[in-house]
């Protein structure tokens, strides 16, 4: 049933993909008025609407179908065979060095280690690992909030003592320019001047 779904999206996205890369960007064209150009021109060559543009939109970064040629050659490959296409196989990626490439057996094994039928205290034994994981990503990001919130009460703080240092007094009752020159005093000790 996916394969009756996924055959036709798969050819309308590519060859939607294989008009975007074709289609040169013309100059002074924004984005909109390029991909405006390649629908007009898909529904001229196809026939229809394009319809999977959420999947285009998907897929289009990934290495498929950036690189036509890994999906050519499978497709050229299995031209002359009686071989189903392999839909949602591996793409032709370079592997890293040092990697071997597992067998199809250990790749999809009744023995794989992703189960946790297959190994109980392997299974428990990464489940606390990533429990000690999540635990300390938690508690990073909390450290880190708690730390914004104290510089942002004593940016506060400062912003508050500097708007009291800017009161004028002269005017005032006596008891209140009292009042105000304590907190005036107490403020200036708390940020002493820089040394010369």
């Amino acid at each position: 049933m996916l394969t009756g779904k996924w055959t036709p999206m798969n050819v309308s996205v590519l060859k939607f993909n294989q008009l975007v890369q074709e289609t040169a960007v013309h100059s002074g064209e924004n984005d909109d008025d390029h991909m405006s150009r390649v629908h007009t021109l898909y529904d001229a060559t196809v026939g229809g609407e394009f319809k999977h543009r959420s999947a285009w939109l998907f897929l289009k970064g990934k290495h498929k179908w950036t690189n036509p040629d890994s999906t050519l050659q499978r497709r050229n490959r299995l031209l002359g065979t009686d071989e189903e296409p392999e839909h949602f196989g591996d793409d032709d990626l370079p592997r890293p060095p040092g990697l071997q490439r597992l067998a199809k057996s250990q790749r999809t094994g009744s023995n794989s280690t992703a189960s946790s039928g297959s190994n109980p205290a392997a299974y428990q034994e990464f489940m606390a690992e990533q429990y000690e994981l999540d635990r300390k990503a938690k508690m990073t990001v909390l450290e880190r909030e708690s730390e914004d919130r104290r510089r942002l009460i004593q940016s506060q703080r400062i912003a508050e003592d500097m708007r009291v240092l800017q009161i004028d007094t002269r005017g005032m009752d006596a008891a209140d320019a009292a009042i105000i020159n304590a907190q005036k005093a107490r403020i200036r000790a708390a940020y002493p001047p820089p040394p010369n």
